[in-house]
């Protein structure tokens, strides 16, 4: 039956990992035998109990679901932690608790617990409990005999002989007066037959305790033949047959001489099973009164404790002798022990530190952060390591390099800290003066060429990852072998730490200036924003190494020849791009030296280009150089008409510049906040006017750059200017590209969900050309998509076209959006995007953009 049970239990705790007790089979926990019980272990309340545990503690069904395992267990809480340390230090599966039942009786019992996680996801226990009163009982008689086994014996023996002498007694009686002698010899035969019974009795429980002794115990005759062994010796060597009658020699293999074994304990090397091993040999001679019965062995095996002794022993010697430093400390943080190489390396003795914290070395270059991250990592994984800076009892900082191991208890709780360290100061010195070596030239102390091609690459990596631009040059000093071949080596040398200087002087911190050899140097300049900063910073360099050198009397005239390129321009990998600055170095000085040239002729001319037209922007705002143009929208089902204001620059010198030259220069410099604020009360002072005049609604389009979201708050722009101009927020719609929502930053959405609050129209400019734009739709609270012109040009002929123009106004329909359809030039278009449900569409078939007054003029015509 308890082999049932056990079998059981292990299903029930098998099940419990996968599935709640609500789940478990009704048949195997109401109906089973077992006593079970579900218990929260948090309070300790009896959540559910079979009809077993109803029957076993005497209560009505529903009566235990009532109750707290506290009203049952009779043991205190310290007993209870008491027996769960000894069942863990005892290897017990299981506990021993004594339970009161209903009526007040007291059992003692042992319970198996297993966790597991109910469907609301509340942790519980299963709990299978087992009376083992009438074996506990037992086992407490086995003691109790065990104990008195001696005083037992000693008993039956003057019992016996006191029998002897009434049997003699009574046989002198027997010839006086024969009837009183049968009825006295009757009554002691009785006495005497009891006490034998008891001796049995007590013999079968000295039989019990020798088989119950661990290790091997034989008792043999004083010549060494055994005459008897315990259970161990008959279960781990040869049967009771074989062993009885045999020497001890012949059981145990050895060079022991068992005959002349003086008595007391001894160690010997024994072979047993075929394998030697070594064992601890108790001999004690068993006499009864002055008679000589034979003599008991006691073998017990201590191979695995003279290994254990022998690993002390040597970890004590590797403790004393190593030369890393070594530090124990207890759970509390308390240093309990330090080896002779602590002293060394930090001089400080261990009558110092004993009961001292380890923070006694602390050198206060590592925070609070850096020792809780520590002890967190050894709570977690038992171990740390890493690069630490302490203090010497001199005062002195060194760097070590330190490992820390947590030593566990039984209970998984840290007992003890065991802490390993190196002085690292020498080896730190040499590994900073071989990377000082490898990555630095030793004259001018600047990056050298391997160190030069890493930062490249890595800023390379960085440039394709935030898609930025990256620019490299190539600098080469001229006339330099004039002066080294007139005023010698030395002041050549000086004139390269002197460069050196200057260029550094040039530069920004997050700039690398690097000597690749020779008068040959190069610059790496990371995050450039536009090209004029990369020509600013090399006309300054120009002019610097231009400048007089003064070396040591010497007044030395010189100057350097520049080439430059661009990451993603002029290539994407570091041999392209430094090939291509090299090359432009060199047609620099076919120009004449003392210059800088880009690597292509079209480069260099976009960026003088591109300088003049950033001068020009940056006054174009104030010269009124920026007006407006608009092209009409107009509405399927002819109930509204709006236009979209489109920023158009007359400069006199460039006269009129494309949009798509110069307001991405805008967004670079910033000038597109400005210039934006100008659009927007423009646009929206105009659309009111012109709504006075229009009979039908009119609303108003003006594009708004993701750098205004980025830089300003539109919402506050927006709102401004609607005080400002008196126009309606629902006759305003703000035109967004998919760069705005890309960025998918809080901020912005943020922004667009307030604008729309306030009534102001949201609309998705070129819809279906970018990125994922879909997932637009469901995240940013727009209220308008723009067919791009790429999906209606080829209308109504190319039938993909057509679906995918279909498939969209579908969709927005479905989302409640609006639809606007760019690039509408015939008749057929409109015919097929009216019928495909669009409902706005705009194009040159309405009219290209206009002016102001043609504008309105246009508005006049379409309203007659």
């Amino acid at each position: 039956m308890k082999r049932l049970k056990a079998i059981l239990l292990c299903a029930l705790l098998s099940l419990s990992h996968n599935a709640s007790a609500d789940h478990l089979p009704e048949v195997v926990f109401e109906q089973h035998s077992a006593v079970m019980l579900v218990i929260t272990p948090s309070t300790g309340a009896i959540v559910a109990a079979n009809g077993a545990a109803d029957k076993f503690y005497g209560y009505q069904a529903g009566e235990l679901e009532q109750r707290f395992i506290q009203n049952i267990n009779q043991l205190t809480p310290e007993q209870v932690a008491n027996e769960r340390a000894n069942a863990a230090a005892e290897g017990r599966n299981y506990f021993i608790f004594r339970h009161q039942l209903a009526n007040g009786e007291i059992r003692t019992v042992s319970v198996h617990s297993a966790p597991f996680t109910d469907e609301h996801g509340q942790q519980q226990l299963l709990s299978v409990i087992t009376d083992i009163s009438a074996q506990r009982a037992l086992q407490e008689s086995l003691w109790h005999y065990q104990a008195n086994l001696e005083q037992q014996v000693e008993i039956q023996t003057d019992a016996i002989q006191q029998a002897s002498r009434i049997q003699l007694l009574l046989s002198f009686v027997v010839i006086v007066l024969l009837i009183g002698s049968l009825l006295i010899l009757g009554r002691f035969f009785i006495k005497l037959k009891n006490a034998k019974r008891k001796a049995d009795s007590q013999g079968a429980r000295l039989s019990s305790i020798f088989d119950a002794i661990e290790g091997y115990l034989l008792f043999t005759s004083r010549a060494g033949t055994v005459l008897d062994a315990n259970q161990q010796v008959f279960q781990d060597i040869e049967s009771r047959d074989s062993i009885v009658g045999r020497a001890l020699g012949e059981v145990f293999f050895s060079n022991v001489d068992w005959a002349s074994q003086a008595y007391g304990s001894s160690e010997h090397r024994l072979k047993v099973k075929d394998e030697w091993r070594f064992f601890k040999v108790d001999k004690q001679a068993v006499n009864n009164a002055d008679k000589s019965l034979g003599d008991l062995y006691m073998l017990q095996d201590i191979t695995a404790q003279l290994a254990i002794e022998r690993e002390q022993r040597l970890a004590s010697t590797v403790f004393a002798t190593t030369s890393e430093g070594v530090l124990v400390s207890d759970k509390h943080n308390q240093i309990q022990m330090v080896n002779r190489a602590f002293t060394e390396i930090t001089g400080f003795t261990q009558e110092q530190v004993l009961g001292q914290s380890p923070a006694i070395l602390n050198s206060g270059h590592h925070g609070p952060a850096f020792f809780s991250q520590m002890y967190d990592t050894l709570s977690q994984r038992g171990h740390w390591e890493g690069e630490v800076w302490n203090r010497r009892k001199s005062g002195e900082v060194f760097p070590c390099w330190l490992q820390v191991s947590a030593v566990f208890d039984q209970q998984g709780e840290i007992e003890m800290h065991v802490a390993l360290f190196n002085d690292i100061t020498s080896r730190k010195h040499h590994e900073h003066m071989m990377w000082q070596q490898a990555n630095f030239d030793t004259l001018t102390s600047l990056a050298n060429r391997r160190n030069y091609r890493e930062k490249f690459e890595q800023a390379l990596q960085n440039a394709k990852r935030d898609k930025s631009r990256l620019a490299v040059c190539f600098i080469d000093l001229d006339r330099f072998k004039a002066v080294n071949d007139t005023l010698g080596h030395h002041i050549g040398d000086l004139m390269l730490i002197e460069a050196a200087k200057r260029l550094e002087e040039c530069t920004r911190n997050s700039d690398t200036v690097a000597r690749l050899g020779g008068d040959e140097f190069a610059l790496l300049l990371p995050d450039v924003d536009s090209i004029t900063k990369v020509e600013q910073i090399a006309t300054q360099i120009l002019e610097k190494l231009h400048e007089p050198y003064e070396l040591e009397g010497h007044e030395v005239f010189a100057s350097g020849s520049m080439g430059i390129t661009f990451y993603p321009e002029d290539g994407d990998d570091t041999k392209v791009l430094l090939r291509n600055a090299d090359n432009a170095m060199y047609k620099a000085k076919e120009l004449g030296r003392n210059c800088f040239q880009f690597y292509t002729s079209a480069m260099h001319e976009h960026a003088k280009a591109r300088s003049q037209l950033e001068g020009a922007l940056h006054k174009a705002l104030v010269n009124n150089e920026f007006h407006l143009t608009y092209q009409p929208i107009l509405s399927r089902d002819d109930d509204k008409i709006g236009g979209e204001a489109l920023l158009r620059w007359e400069n006199k010198s460039l006269g009129s510049v494309s949009p798509a030259d110069f307001i991405p220069i805008c967004e670079e410099l910033g000038l597109i906040i400005s210039i934006g604020e100008w659009v927007m009360y423009q646009a929206c002072s105009q659309a009111k006017a012109w709504q006075q005049q229009c009979d039908k609604p009119f609303f108003i389009t003006v594009n708004v750059s993701s750098t205004q979201f980025k830089r300003q708050s539109v919402v506050e722009l927006v709102k401004k200017v609607l005080e400002q101009t008196g126009l309606d927020a629902r006759y305003l719609t703000i035109e967004i590209t998919e760069t705005v929502l890309v960025d998918n930053s809080e901020s912005i959405l943020l922004q667009l969900k307030a604008l729309r609050a306030m009534g102001v129209e949201l609309a998705i400019d070129d819809f279906g050309t970018g990125y994922s734009s879909l997932s637009y739709l469901k995240r940013f609270p727009l209220s308008k998509l723009k067919i791009d012109r790429e999906f209606v040009r080829d209308l109504p002929d190319d039938q993909d076209d057509h679906e995918m123009v279909k498939a969209i106004i579908s969709m927005a329909s479905n989302l409640n959006l609006k639809v606007v359809a760019e690039g509408v030039e015939t008749d057929e278009q409109l015919w097929l995007l009216n019928e495909l449900g669009c409902d706005f569409t705009q194009g040159y078939l309405h009219s290209k953009p206009l002016q102001a007054a043609a504008f309105e003029s246009f508005l006049a015509d379409y309203a007659s």
